[in-house]
Formats: C-alpha cells, structure tokens, sequence
C-alpha cells in the first residue's frame, strides 16, 4: 500500500478550501454513520427518517437522477476506508493545485470535475455511486500537469513500513493503469469490487484536459514547471542536440557549416530548456560585447529578458527587450513588450522620451485590453515630466 503524506511543493496560499472540502466531507460522513446506528430510514425518529431521505435522494444513480445529485454524492461515503482513501489524497494533491487556481477556481474545478466524472458513470452504470474519487483524481491530475517534476512523500505498507520519496509522476501513473485494469477487470467478470472505476477514469480525464486548457488559455499563470513547459524545454533541447551533431566534423562537409555564432546559439537555448534561464541571460550579455550581431531565437531571447526582470536588473532586461523589439518584428507579443518596456522607463528609468515615443511606435499594436493601462502610462508621463 502506498500513502502520500506530502510532496516537495512550496506554497504561497493557505488552502483554505481544501481543509473546508475535508471537514465537510468528514462532518458529512460523521451524520451518515450517526443515522445508521438510529435506523436510518427504517428508524422510528420521523426526523432520523427524513434525514437519512435526504441522504439517499442526495446519492447520484440512474434510476433515481437529480442535478443537485452531480455535487452532493460527491460528499458521500460508504465506509471509513472510502472516505479516509479519498482524503488522504485530496489533502497533499488540493493544496498544490488550490495554491495555483486559487480558491474559488478550485472550488469549481473539484466539484465541476467530480460531476463530470460522476454524470460519465451515470450514463454507463445503473448502480448509484457516491464519494470523492473522481473531484479527488481531478485534483491528482492536476497535480501532474502543474508540478510533474516534484517528488512525493509516501508511506509504504507492505513486507516493510517505511517512508519514501518518489517521482510525482510515477506514483500517478501506477494509480491510473491500476484503475484502467481494474476497469478492464471489471468489465470482464475478473474483478467483483464494487468500486466505480469510471469515475476515477473520469476525473482523471477530466482534471488533466480542463488543467491544460487553464494554462493554455492564461488563465492560470504558467511557470517553467508545467508539464506544457517540460515539453517545451524538450523540443528546445532536441533542436540543441541537432545544432551540435550538425557541428561534428564530417568529410564530405566544411566545418564553417556551423559557425561560432551557431554554437553560441545552442548553448543559450540548452541554458533556457534546462531551466537555468539567468546563466544564459549571463552568457547572452558577455558574448555580445564580443558578437554585437548576435540574434537569438524568438523563445529563448524572450526568456533571457524575462529572467532579467523578475531578478531585478531592470536595466539589462530593458537593453535586451529593446534588441528582442528590433530582431522580432513578426513576434505576436511586440505590444505587450512595448508597454513593458514604456513602464519600466517611466517607473524605473525615468527615462520619458523614450516611453513616449513606444507609445507612439506601438499604438497601432496596442488592443483593447491595453487601452486602461496605456492611458494611465501616459497620465504618468505627463505628470512626472511636469513635476521634474
């Protein structure tokens, strides 16, 4: 048996919603228990007996369908295991995800997704189902997608107890084939546990796409992290394989096929793919007071500036936005960097002939979404050039 009691991740939030999804689910389990020990509906309280009603009508079956049953059977349990299962999980994985959604956009992942994951078995399966395990799932794949390069915490049980780290990844994807071939057993009479596997797979689903699209679209802020990320920084380390193995010496090819300048290149794009983004902004800025002619590739020139940013040194990463403007004139992001660039020269630079004459160059690139921002820009400019 293996539990997760922790992963490496740091978070900034506390999660708020995650212990409130436990205590209710556990508060939840607390009355289901109380009211079978009363009789439940054969109990001879008329209140125990409509309680346990509710109970029931709040379980999510084909035979007995209700909407509001898509999100209350997910707060129901059938038993200490069950619901001890579910929340050993929810507790690590919710509040990895809950720090990067946020809490009301966690709180409609889960529940969303676990309607999902429910309404799927519905549609395949008579049998009622209740409990977490596919809002639970969701949130593991969640997990994935976010932080797929992390290590978690478990606890084994088996010939030995003992605690030990592993990849994020493989502890989910042992959890997910165990589901598909408990699925497929099910399916073919092998496996007579009535556990709703399809929700798990559900959930699973579910939590991945709805967390892919989430980054896709912006709505959740990406990080060098993700698994969108890792995939990025693998295509760039191909393309850095490639660059090197054209560099190899061969007898029918001249060895100036590859130029010092191209070597420079794969060795800035390696940094950024390996995540070392500040060594290759480093390197970029010491090659080109040997290379002033150096240009770089649209991402990995992109990457060396935003580093340069977020680690302070605002003025370097103005010089080297400013040559990104120059050498990318087909990027689809030159509106974006030209208000960046407008700010930084009029709250850190000072420097307010060059923010207007940005403003000027890229107004045509400017959408709506810019207008608010590229008004108080100007309202800032007029107002410092007067006070100066």
């Amino acid at each position: 048996m293996l539990i997760p009691i922790g992963t490496d991740v740091h978070h900034k939030r506390n999660p708020t919603v995650t212990y409130f999804f436990i205590g209710l689910n556990l508060l939840v389990f607390a009355l289901q228990w109380s009211l079978e020990r009363s009789g439940g509906v054969e109990s001879t309280s008329e209140t125990t007996r409509a309680i346990a009603g509710a109970l029931a009508d709040a379980e999510l079956s084909q035979g007995n369908f209700h909407f509001y049953a898509l999100v209350t059977y997910q707060f129901l349990h059938g038993g200490w295991m069950h619901i001890l299962g579910n929340m050993v999980f929810l507790l690590p994985f919710g509040k990895s995800v809950e720090d990067r959604m946020g809490h009301i956009g966690f709180a409609m992942f889960y529940l969303g997704c676990g309607a999902f994951g429910g309404g799927l078995h519905t549609l395949l399966s008579s049998s009622p189902v209740v409990g977490a395990s596919g809002s639970v799932c969701a949130v593991t794949a969640a997990f994935i997608v976010l932080a797929p390069k992390t290590n978690i915490k478990v606890l084994l049980i088996f010939f030995i107890i003992g605690i030990y780290q592993i990849p994020s990844m493989l502890l989910v994807l042992f959890f997910v084939l165990f589901d598909v071939f408990s699925l497929i057993a099910s399916f073919a009479g092998a496996n007579s546990q009535p556990t709703a596997w399809m929700v798990h797979l559900g959930g699973y689903a579910s939590g991945f796409v709805v967390t892919i699209a989430l980054l896709g679209f912006g709505i959740i802020a990406s990080t060098e992290f993700d698994l969108t990320q890792v995939f990025k920084q693998a295509k760039r380390r191909r393309e850095y394989n490639q660059v090197i193995a054209q560099s190899k010496p061969n007898r029918t090819k001249m060895e100036t096929e590859v130029t010092p300048l191209d070597l420079i290149r794969a060795r800035l794009s390696d940094f950024v793919a390996h995540g070392n983004e500040l060594s290759a902004a480093d390197c970029y800025l010491h090659e080109l007071k040997t290379h002033p002619k150096l240009k770089l590739n649209q991402q990995t020139h992109a990457a060396i500036a935003k580093a340069l940013m977020l680690d302070g040194r605002i003025q370097e990463g103005v010089e080297v936005y400013e040559k990104y403007l120059a050498e990318h004139k087909n990027a689809k992001d030159r509106g974006e960097v030209a208000l960046l660039l407008t700010a930084k020269y009029v709250r850190n630079i000072k420097n307010y002939k060059r923010a207007k004459a940005l403003l000027k160059q890229f107004s045509p690139e400017f959408s709506d979404k810019h207008k608010h921002f590229v008004t108080t820009l100007e309202n800032e400019i007029q107002h410092d050039s007067i006070t100066t």
